[in-house]
């Protein structure tokens, strides 16, 4: 995503709050939104001691994002229709998975063509890349921009050399984590994110 915003714990947190799915009613949905916010974000919170270490890397690099916590993108900047629609096909879509293990290892990058070195998702690719295309559908039927690589960013909009160093640095790094479920965010297009709502996986 973009510049999006939001606070995570640990994944124990994570898991007891997603358990309680967030949400809101038309009303609030359409308060929280606001006036001129018309995209839609969602992603997977990716937390615990790799998340830190992900956001501390990011730091050093100099990357204009570090403070994004990290997550995986499921969808970014798709226009958002009749908010009401748009949230309850979400819902019905994240309802009908179940948590999933992901574990990442290994670097890549998509430069040149996009400035970024990423963690790719070795286990849970699948399950990632069957909620991202059931999200893309219905209401929310956008074609997105590129095609769809589930990843963790590890250093974005930095010299093509730190780029290199970060993924040097990350390339021999592994470790596991469960999906416990996404948060919904809308944005204005001007790169301002705000969180609306927590879903869990409860299929």
């Amino acid at each position: 995503m973009g510049t999006e915003r939001y606070e995570h714990g640990t994944h124990e947190e994570s898991a007891r709050t997603l358990a309680t799915s967030t949400q809101l009613s038309a009303g609030q949905m359409a308060g929280a939104i606001g006036e001129g916010r018309s995209f839609l974000g969602i992603v997977i919170p990716v937390e615990g001691e790799y998340a830190r270490k992900v956001s501390a890397t990011r730091a050093a690099t100099g990357d204009p994002y570090a403070y994004i916590p990290p997550h995986i993108t499921l969808m970014s900047g798709v226009p958002l229709p009749d908010p009401a629609e748009a949230i309850a096909h979400i819902r019905n879509v994240v309802s009908a998975f179940s948590p999933f293990p992901l574990r990442f290892a290994g670097t890549d990058t998509f430069y040149p063509v996009s400035p970024v070195t990423y963690l790719r998702v070795a286990e849970g690719e699948r399950e990632l890349t069957e909620l991202h295309e059931r999200l893309h559908s219905g209401p929310l039927d956008a074609k997105p921009a590129y095609p769809f690589v589930p990843h963790l960013t590890l250093a974005q909009e930095v010299a093509p050399e730190r780029l290199a160093q970060v993924r040097r640095e990350w390339e021999d790094v592994s470790f596991n984590m469960s999906a416990h479920g996404v948060t919904v965010h809308v944005g204005d297009g001007a790169g301002s994110w705000t969180q609306i709502e927590e879903l869990a996986f409860s299929g």
